[in-house]
């Protein structure tokens, strides 16, 4: 009987840590907007057809897309994007100690 319950334990703590691996998958987004160009703070701002604005804070490094490039602005594109969390600095750009979600381009094709 202690084996039983013991294996049913064992079995709890593995379903638990298994069902917090599901909880945390990273969710893929895509979204069609028109670039407008960088903002103050140099993320890159998109606009959907419906006027919201879409603020990335970086792209993959692996992407080839210049924030200034005058021939991307006012075009639409396909982008794919996750959520991620980085750290937080200050106004003189020091660490806050405090982590920020925000969205980084995964990959990025002219509609």
């Amino acid at each position: 009987m202690k084996t039983f319950y013991t294996s049913i334990v064992v079995l709890f703590i593995a379903f638990s840590f298994s069902a917090k691996k599901i909880v945390f998958q990273e969710k893929i987004n895509t979204l069609v907007a028109t670039y407008i160009g960088p903002t103050e703070n140099q993320d890159y701002k998109f606009v959907d057809d419906d006027g919201v604005a879409y603020l990335f804070y970086d792209k993959s490094k692996n992407i080839n897309f210049e924030k200034e490039d005058d021939s991307k602005m006012n075009k639409k594109f396909i982008v794919t994007w996750k959520n991620k969390l980085v750290e937080e600095y200050n106004s003189v750009g020091q660490k806050t100690g405090e982590k920020i979600t925000v969205k980084t381009i995964l990959s990025i094709k002219v509609k």
